[in-house]
């Protein structure tokens, strides 16, 4: 019975519960593979950021949902000193999904002068933001905050699908000109970790 039964795809129509599972499986192996390749390049490229983001990596692979992976990237931002991580999702790039709370949600509306004018095409943007900017990001009890990094997570330049933003309370602790190259590496393990869980909400 299970073995039959359909499920409606936005993108492909109908399809079956064990075609459905197979290309779950394969998206999965797929990310594991990508992760596995950037991480043998990184580990020739760069051993002091291999070896540092090497206990984010294993925590990540062994969490099982969205939360979980938040909770393991502001733990260890907090080991870094900085405030904190939020994870936020575009409302029309992403089906509503149970298990992620109302305020990682982002209107692209009220987000597109932010992206216009802090991080043009650029995946990451370092420095300060307004206190309007600031309410639309984050909570009341986030803040204060001195700094961020707004990294596009997924989707493209123009049209991002999810942001990763770290958030510093000293005004200095990100700026213009800082080397991103921790960062990327971050986003990269962040991204593949989360597109197995997100996929089945995806516009």
């Amino acid at each position: 019975m299970l073995t039959s039964l359909n499920i409606p795809h936005l993108h492909q129509g109908t399809t079956s519960l064990v075609e459905w599972q197979l290309n779950q499986q394969r998206s999965e192996i797929k990310a594991l593979k990508q992760l596995l390749e950037k991480f043998h390049q990184l580990a020739h490229q760069d051993a002091n950021i291999f070896f540092a983001l090497l206990p984010l990596q294993k925590k990540l692979f062994a969490a099982d949902d969205f939360q979980s992976v938040l909770k393991i990237l502001n733990n260890w931002a907090k080991e870094y000193e900085l405030a904190g991580v939020s994870i936020l999702l575009f409302r029309d790039s992403w089906q509503a999904i149970d298990g992620i709370p109302q305020h990682c949600w982002l209107d692209r509306k009220a987000f597109e002068l932010i992206r216009l004018e802090r991080m043009g095409l650029r995946q990451c943007y370092l420095g300060d933001l307004s206190n309007k900017e600031k309410a639309l990001l984050f909570l009341p009890e986030e803040l204060p905050i001195g700094s961020v990094a707004i990294c596009r997570l997924t989707g493209s330049a123009q049209r991002p699908s999810a942001l990763l933003v770290f958030k510093s309370r000293d005004t200095a602790g990100f700026h213009n000109g800082q080397d991103t190259v921790f960062l990327r590496h971050i986003i990269d393990i962040a991204a593949l970790h989360l597109s197995p869980w997100l996929a089945s909400c995806d516009h």
